[in-house]
């Protein structure tokens, strides 16, 4: 114990240091990938994790599964007035006339929108494969965009471009009796395509372009997500305590991105002419913890209730981006008809969510909130997702 307090003391400095780096700057965490199941319910999974999407929450659910699941998907997220910016933008640099009266009418159109934040996400048709114990998943194209009309008259840009191939591998631990635990580890490749700049409106008039594929930063990275669950063992007795059994309760916990390096080299995949000192974002090493409890089941219907806390270690973690809880409940009408509804609470911002599954086919719809703000004045970019996918 003695040991562990200048340790923790340590720990607790530097992340106040990275944090005071964040002051007066956007600090929006971006996630590598999202599950419109979790984001629903407030995006706390690390304690669920027993759908495909293990694969990136928590490969050690991978151990429990009992069966194998193929999901074929994509999905589109928005921010409700994002296409109109971006056409108020296009439509002012076709302006008519000098070029003054195109900057103008640029100037104007960035104006109307001060202190807002727009936001999209798509992510190309990808597979994930999840077996008994392991799984792979690649995805081609994950492009996250967001855009912040400030002053003086510029558009503050941020965008990611990822592809990522992933292999993981999970166990069960079995030298202790009774309880249920398991490891997990997925390794992986990412090739990240990034672009952060602020544009202005000088620089939109001669070009309506925002981004252009000279601009990105591109590298590739090697890493690996590490992950284990507990689900304790409960005596059936006389005891107060027996009664926990109908929750089921599971405890979570996963460190991504373990290795924390630097691009190693450049797949070249989006700007052909990138070079090796040109570095994309890093991944950030994370920790994130979580626990799960079901509700009982009660004719078509049942649950969960999840709470999480997320991203510790980040530069710009504090509680309130950090806790992440929600509920999910399931209907189940036949095995080839059923859904779920959830609610939740992320970064401090309300999330819902619905699912709707007939045979093969799905439908996920989300609404969450990302803090696009600074660290000391919190700022919502809501966004709307849907996803369509195939379930095998």
């Amino acid at each position: 114990m003695k040991k562990l307090i200048p340790f923790v003391g340590v720990c607790l400095f530097w992340c106040q240091m990275s944090l005071a780096a964040y002051d007066g700057v956007s600090y929006r965490i971006h996630q590598q990938y999202q599950s419109p199941r979790a984001l629903g319910m407030g995006n706390a999974f690390v304690a669920v994790a027993n759908d495909y999407s293990a694969l990136f929450y928590n490969p050690a659910g991978l151990a429990f599964r009992e069966s194998g699941e193929l999901n074929l998907s994509f999905d589109v997220a928005v921010s409700d007035a994002f296409g109109s910016f971006s056409k108020e933008i296009s439509d002012a640099s076709k302006t008519k006339g000098t070029e003054t009266d195109k900057q103008n009418a640029i100037f104007t159109a960035i104006q109307k929108q001060y202190g807002k934040s727009f936001g999209g996400r798509f992510t190309a048709p990808n597979g994930i494969y999840v077996g008994q114990g392991w799984g792979v998943g690649f995805i081609p194209a994950d492009l996250s965009v967001e855009l912040t009309p400030n002053q003086p008259v510029s558009i503050s840009s941020t965008i990611y471009m990822d592809t990522t191939l992933a292999l993981a591998y999970a166990d069960t631990y079995k030298e202790i009796e009774d309880a249920k635990i398991a490891w997990g580890i997925t390794g992986k490749i990412i090739n990240r395509g990034y672009f952060s700049k602020s544009v202005d409106a000088i620089e939109l008039a001669a070009d309506s372009n925002l981004v252009k594929t000279s601009d990105l930063k591109e590298g590739y990275f090697i890493d690996a997500d590490i992950g284990v669950l507990y689900k304790p063992h409960i005596a059936d007795d006389d005891s107060i305590f027996s009664l926990l059994r109908l929750a089921r309760p599971t405890f979570g916990a996963v460190v991504k991105n373990v290795i924390d390096a630097d691009s190693v080299g450049s797949l070249k995949l989006f700007n052909k002419e990138a070079s090796a000192d040109s570095k994309p974002a890093k991944l950030t090493r994370v920790i994130d913890i979580g626990t799960r409890w079901e509700y009982p089941s009660m004719w078509i219907f049942g649950g969960r209730g999840v709470l999480d806390i997320k991203n510790i270690l980040h530069p710009a973690f504090n509680l309130r981006k950090g806790l992440h809880l929600g509920f999910e409940f399931d209907w189940s009408m036949y095995n080839w008809w059923k859904g779920n509804y959830r609610v939740g609470l992320s970064q401090g911002y309300l999330t819902a969510g619905l699912s709707a599954m007939f045979t093969v086919f799905n439908l996920d719809l989300v609404t969450y909130g990302e803090d696009v703000g600074t660290y000391k004045t919190p700022k919502e970019n809501r966004l709307y997702l849907a996803r369509f996918s195939m379930n095998f």
